[in-house]
């Protein structure tokens, strides 16, 4: 797994690759057709957000299931059998193409993402090859979970809660986090003893920057355990890259607030900060 930026992008052979485009608008297949009509990117791969991002039925009781392993396996396999290297994009302040990235890996699947611009991108895909790639349509049925030492569940995340050397990251707006009202979620609040460090601190000029959140990172790396939490586990996933790229041990909670929202946990509306936290541990 590796992230790359733009100079890296244009380092690599383009005939070695191929562009799978994870451009979506969430929960609406219409407004998605509208964007690739609009604002089409030859010799690339798209990838719908059903099945291959949100699986109704899938792992965690969230508005958006993570995909069990057949259904990842079988679009991996698809995707690799032109003998490319996979490298996925999205659009500006996107989360799908890290959604996808996490979701490979937390099945084992090695694929590349790209977190520059997307005209750059729009510029290698003209030399990249016309490859054709049929998607599966039908999936094994595999009894696999996925990677518990990426992956978390209501149940441990509940567990975590009397654990101090836990850190729980919530990356929603904090108008959410703070209780002030919800669209998505039928509560408004969000698991006690979170903090909040809203996604968007993740961006420079609409792309996902590794160089930011220094002196948080600080803070974070003293912590055993860290969990990041989103409404259903698609936007939390710039922070577990993020995360993860800076070696810190981090699990995506897959059901987030919805999830646990739905199962009737207790919400709370009070900030908790970052440094009240690591004062919990010194």
């Amino acid at each position: 797994m590796s992230i790359i930026d733009e100079r890296e992008l244009l380092e690599l052979d383009p005939s070695t690759l191929l562009l799978v485009d994870t451009r979506n608008v969430m929960g609406n297949e219409q407004k998605t057709n509208e964007l690739l009509r609009n604002d089409s990117i030859k010799h690339t791969v798209h990838i719908s957000e059903h099945p291959f991002f949100v699986e109704e039925g899938g792992h965690n009781n969230g508005r958006s299931p993570i995909p069990t392993k057949g259904i990842v396996k079988g679009l991996y396999d698809s995707l690799k059998s032109t003998g490319k290297d996979i490298v996925l994009f999205a659009d500006d302040k996107s989360f799908f193409h890290t959604r996808l990235y996490v979701v490979f890996k937390l099945y084992g699947y090695d694929v590349k993402i790209y977190i520059g611009s997307l005209d750059t991108l729009k510029k290698v895909a003209e030399k990249v090859d016309d490859v054709s790639v049929e998607l599966p349509r039908e999936f094994e049925s595999i009894d696999e979970l996925p990677d518990s030492n990426f992956y978390t569940t209501l149940e441990e995340v509940e567990k975590n809660l009397n654990d101090n050397n836990h850190l729980l990251i919530d990356v929603r707006a904090r108008s959410r986090y703070l209780g002030e009202g919800d669209s998505m979620d039928s509560k408004s609040g969000h698991i006690p003893t979170a903090i909040n460090i809203e996604n968007r601190e993740l961006f420079k000029d609409g792309n996902i920057s590794l160089d930011v959140l220094q002196d948080e990172l600080v803070d974070i790396k003293k912590f055993d355990k860290v969990t990041v939490s989103c409404g259903s586990g698609m936007s939390a996933t710039p922070m577990f890259m993020f995360l993860d790229y800076h070696d810190v041990p981090v699990k995506l909670y897959g059901g987030s607030f919805s999830e646990w929202v739905r199962e009737g946990k207790k919400i709370v509306s009070n900030e908790t900060t970052l440094k009240e936290r690591v004062l919990d541990i010194e």
